[in-house]
């Protein structure tokens, strides 16, 4: 009896060993094909100059297959006025499946709607404003951002891109027909900061958009990938967490991608 249980030890043993290395692969691929966002409310201020212009919220709620984020801002600077809504559904991979935008400048209404293509393959862009309608198509990439001016939502979008560091990575700029541009994110040291009355180590990333005319959006987030702060340094604005204060800001630099090259020549990635 003891020799033949000897004789299967060896078998058996195999046998769980490969059934470990099979849910490891697994949950790996699991992991990898469903990032986690934070759902709930979240609330920030615009501000300039440490005054306060508006103010921009997101909410993100668990879909079956992904999320839908609403999101919606409002800022005014002298007779400038500016206000947004914006209805977002993304996949499990935090790719846009659609992404529907309604805007209003000093008055003037404007709509944005991306919607992926039934092959998965392109974004069908519809826009309307000035009295006109236009239709575009864009290829869907992914590890793509939809960008509108102040908007939270994307922020916290960019923060989990700002974690995975995908090769490639693009915004799309709702004005126009829609502006495809590619984008690099760039890690940076930690700063400190103090949340709800605790001091704090955020994480900072430098998202840069676009290769040439190159702007930079700042992320500041926890390790959770809470967003804490996102700052637009070439235009002096600043959309900051209710309770967070970030201590000592980094001094801003000109946006330049370091140790790598644009990605413009890589359009199907």
């Amino acid at each position: 009896m003891r020799s033949a249980t000897r004789r299967w030890m060896p078998a058996i043993l195999l046998s769980l060993i490969l059934l470990t290395l099979a849910l490891l692969v697994v949950t790996q691929r699991a992991t990898a094909q469903s990032t986690v966002l934070p759902t709930g409310q979240s609330q920030f201020a615009i501000t300039q100059n440490g005054k306060t212009l508006g103010h921009t919220e997101s909410n993100i709620s668990r879909l079956a297959n992904g999320y839908a984020i609403e999101s919606h801002g409002e800022m005014s600077l002298g007779r400038f006025r500016y206000s947004f809504t914006s209805h977002n559904q993304l996949d499990s991979g935090l790719d846009v499946v659609r992404d529907s935008i309604t805007g209003e400048v000093n008055g003037k209404q404007a709509t944005f709607e991306a919607a992926s293509s039934t092959d998965g393959r392109s974004f069908l862009i519809h826009t309307s404003g000035g009295g006109k309608s236009e239709s575009n198509t864009l290829t869907r990439h992914r590890n793509l951002v939809v960008l509108p001016d102040f908007d939270a939502a994307s922020y916290v979008e960019m923060v989990h891109f700002a974690m995975a560091q995908p090769k490639y990575a693009w915004i799309l700029i709702p004005k126009q027909n829609g502006i495809l541009v590619p984008c690099h994110y760039q890690p940076q040291a930690d700063v400190r900061g103090v949340w709800n009355g605790t001091s704090i180590d955020a994480h900072h990333t430098t998202v840069i958009v676009s290769a040439q005319n190159a702007v930079s959006v700042e992320l500041y987030y926890s390790n959770n990938g809470t967003l804490l702060e996102a700052d637009l340094p070439q235009q002096n604005f600043y959309v900051i967490r209710d309770g967070f204060h970030l201590i000592n800001r980094p001094k801003p630099e000109i946006p330049h991608i370091v140790g790598g090259s644009s990605q413009q020549q890589q359009p199907q990635q």
